[in-house]
């Protein structure tokens, strides 16, 4: 009982970060509402037993992109955009597709969760069985790809200093 209150908890965190993702009107706060739905995602994966791949997913998507998003709203120059009408049709749409989704993800976390009892665990060794992928057979590709992202951070530096 209490673990399908905690999976509820982060589940309605996530959706309410992702819904103000999208509809805040500051792009800067869009990113950072997206970055905290992002971030309760790692929660779910700790809760899971999963603590690596949580730590993967702030590193990666948290520090990472969002980090990067953020970075091209500050960048960006400011641009004023004329307020759109409100078409009520588009809307509604949306509404009934959300509440379809909505409807689709209860009836199956209903049905797996209260009619299936499952084991949450810790995999045997997940942790291990990777880091002994990295340094083994995949160390180069890895190696290649922290080269690419730092050259890609350094051409973001250059591109945003400004000229004297």
């Amino acid at each position: 009982m209490l673990n399908d209150v905690i999976f509820l908890i982060f589940w309605l965190v996530i959706a309410v970060f992702a819904v103000l993702a999208v509809f805040l009107q500051k792009p800067i706060y869009n990113a950072f509402a997206m970055a905290f739905s992002i971030f309760s995602i790692a929660g779910i994966y700790i809760f899971l037993g999963y603590e690596f791949l949580a730590a993967l997913q702030v590193l990666v998507y948290v520090g990472a992109i969002s980090v990067a998003i953020i970075f091209v709203i500050m960048l960006s120059p400011p641009t004023t955009v004329m307020p759109q009408k409100i078409n009520p049709y588009k809307i509604m749409i949306g509404v009934v597709t959300s509440l379809a989704l909505f409807i689709v993800i209860f009836a199956l976390y209903y049905r797996k969760f209260f009619h299936e009892k499952i084991m949450l665990g810790v995999p045997s060794q997940g942790v291990k069985e990777v880091g002994n992928l990295l340094a083994m057979p995949y160390a180069v590709p890895f190696e290649i790809i922290s080269v690419i992202l730092l050259v890609a951070i350094m051409g973001a530096i250059v591109l945003a200093r400004k000229e004297d």
